[in-house]
């Protein structure tokens, strides 16, 4: 199944980088999914929304269901675009593989792809994560990993597959959330109440080991519009602001009012179309593995009857006319930053469309109008209803702060303007 993804290099061996000044700068690519469906994108999305519930509740001390795997409800890799990048894993020969790269997770795995899993039986801890969207299970085990040249992070506790679901054409993920999300995914530990330990993330360790002088992760995604696998880098260590064309604000990743632990870059946002209220303040998900905006069902009722959108049931997504696109205002985030000011991030008219470049792929026709505004299907407020997803963050420049490496403190989850921001390339 040809799609794009972006992908890492990872390589283990026993070398590491030393401290840098700068950010290291790792290129992402895109797997671009050839055959999912508008349908699937919004079942994605939504699985997604209730992966994140079930994280919260394994977080919190709710033992989870070990059953044998069940087929998923979707692919995570039935995102149209998944981002990928190619490490190196120790007993692979130095192959570059292609792990997801996720902000919406943290454990970091390989072996989706039998060919190129680990020696099993490695570890002695089993380790189970589902995503929604996929699952997997397998064995905890510690390697030295390659980044890129130059960065390396040693004794890294790796998954290594021996059951996957959900991951064609793929090797694994690379898991960028924080360190709360890996509690409860050790299955020898599992159930206890007492000791439940988490698994250091890779940033966690470059910080640890000195490789890196903070604990920051820079995202940036072009839009896709093309098959051209290069779509942006990850800077480990810092951002890069040659990639940016305004200053940068940071938001306060925050707890809800319904959980004593969010254990997500999850900040407070509500959202405007046109000046009118669509989303009161809500908690919102920032993630890379997540194709679509997913905002609560009322707020999309909302822009539906502000924009005139139709429910397309070909593809799932909303539609609009030509005469409706020439009436398409702006979509605002807005939420408070760290320095107590009101920061808005600005959708165009443009950035709110699917690309039109794939409409064929999902199952509509080349001269369709779709946007990318999906229902979580919920309102409900003690459950996630809103992931702010790729087809916000490559019309942004984002960063994910653990501050001074320590995982206990509250992080923070930055956007500055890009390029991209004002583009028309949808």
């Amino acid at each position: 199944m040809p799609f794009f993804a972006t992908l890492f290099a990872l390589c283990v061996t026993t070398l590491a980088g030393s401290l840098s000044p700068s950010p290291f700068i790792v290129p992402v690519q895109k797997l671009v999914n050839t055959s999912t469906t508008g349908h699937s994108l919004v079942r994605a999305g939504q699985a997604r929304l209730q992966a994140f519930s079930k994280a919260h509740s394994q977080v919190n001390g709710i033992p989870g269901d070990h059953a044998a795997l069940a087929p998923p409800a979707a692919s995570l890799t039935d995102q149209i675009v998944t981002f990928t990048i190619n490490p190196v894993v120790n007993g692979k020969n130095c192959e570059q593989l292609s792990l997801i790269v996720d902000t919406g997770s943290s454990n970091t795995w390989v072996g989706a792809n039998p060919e190129n899993r680990l020696q099993p039986g490695l570890g002695s801890d089993l380790f189970e994560v589902t995503y929604g969207s996929g699952a997997v299970l397998g064995d905890e085990t510690t390697n030295t990993v390659n980044i890129t040249p130059g960065l390396a992070v040693e004794n890294q506790s790796i998954g290594n597959a021996l059951l996957s679901e959900g991951f064609d054409g793929v090797d694994g993920i690379m898991g960028f959330g924080p360190v709360d999300l890996t509690q409860g995914t050790l299955l020898n530990n599992a159930e206890s109440a007492s000791f439940r330990p988490t698994i250091p993330t890779v940033m966690d360790n470059l910080f640890a080991q000195g490789t890196i002088s903070n604990e920051t992760l820079g995202v940036f995604l072009a839009p896709t519009t093309t098959d051209d696998p290069v779509n942006g880098e990850l800077s480990f260590g810092g951002v890069d602001t040659s990639k940016m064309t305004g200053p940068m604000s940071f938001f306060q990743v925050v707890d809800s009012n319904f959980r004593s632990t969010l254990p997500f870059w999850s900040i407070s946002q509500s959202a405007t179309f046109g000046g009118v209220t669509i989303m009161d303040t809500t908690t919102c998900v920032v993630d890379t593995g997540t194709t679509l905006l997913m905002l609560p069902a009322d707020a999309v009722t909302a822009y539906q009857d502000l924009t005139g959108a139709t429910l397309d049931s070909t593809t799932g997504l909303l539609s609009i006319t030509e005469a409706q696109l020439s009436n398409l205002t702006t979509l605002s985030f807005i939420g408070t930053d760290i320095n107590g000011e009101t920061q808005h991030f600005d959708l165009t008219p443009n950035a709110q469309l699917f690309p039109r470049a794939f409409n064929t792929e999902i199952g509509g026709s080349a001269d369709d109008i779709f946007l990318i505004t999906a229902s979580s299907g919920s309102n409900d407020a003690s459950s996630i209803d809103c992931i702010m997803g790729q087809s916000f963050l490559q019309r942004t420049y984002s960063a994910f702060v653990t501050p001074n490496g320590n995982p206990d403190a509250a992080g923070t989850v930055g956007f500055a303007t890009t390029p991209f921001t004002d583009a028309t390339t949808n």
